[in-house]
């Protein structure tokens, strides 16, 4: 072999092995946890869920970084725990549904996976009363993985536009809000509106109060 030959031969393996490690660490980025710390929450299975709700709901909740690296995690985890009636198949185990686990954005993908195949903890929904509107997790979580504010909170940044009576009026919808009677009108000469968030406007007033006549 010339020495041009061998020279060729070595850039070519130095390329294939450079390659290779570069794909190995991108590969297993995917499997970290998305953060440093963060605090354990409860993350509820229904049993209206199917396995891409389960993987997409910790994706966009950011418990995980790659869809198909949880596939794969939970197709190569030894599965412990006999599934429940109507449990999620994956590979060989699976995912129990109406059960919460307890996970946290500081687990890597291999630990997540572990715990929805062997650490559910039966919870039905209660739906005696009619079913509420469902979030997976407890506390409530916004996309991306922060604790989101409370209601009243929330509804205070929806709603932060209002500002007057006559706004008050407009943004009474689906979030609640509510005008007083005509008969209190006729009674005292005055109009008050609540508004979603709470907060009370007196017509013909500017600012708002946190209670009806304060």
């Amino acid at each position: 072999m010339t020495r041009k030959a061998v020279l060729a031969t070595i850039i070519v393996v130095a390329t294939l092995a450079g390659a290779t490690l570069y794909y190995k660490q991108v590969n297993a980025q995917k499997y970290v946890a998305p953060r440093s710390e963060a605090p354990e929450v409860k993350y509820q299975v229904i049993k209206e869920n199917t396995l891409i709700a389960v993987t997409g709901n910790l994706k966009r909740y950011g418990f995980i970084k790659d869809e198909e690296a949880l596939l794969y995690a939970l197709e190569h985890t030894k599965d412990t725990k006999p599934g429940n009636e109507g449990a999620i198949k994956v590979g060989s185990g699976d995912i129990d549904v109406d059960a919460v686990y307890t996970i946290s954005q500081a687990m890597d993908t291999w630990e997540i996976a572990e715990i929805l195949l062997n650490e559910g903890t039966y919870s039905p929904r209660d739906c005696s009363h009619g079913c509420r509107e469902w979030h997976p997790f407890t506390p409530q979580l916004l996309p991306g993985g922060d604790v989101a504010p409370p209601l009243s909170e929330q509804l205070r940044d929806k709603y932060n536009w209002v500002q007057s009576y006559e706004s008050c009026v407009e943004a009474r919808g689906s979030d609640g809000g509510q005008l007083s009677s005509e008969q209190y009108y006729e009674n005292t000469g005055e109009r008050w509106c609540v508004s979603p968030d709470g907060r009370v406007f007196k017509e013909g007033e500017e600012g708002w109060s946190e209670n009806l006549g304060g």
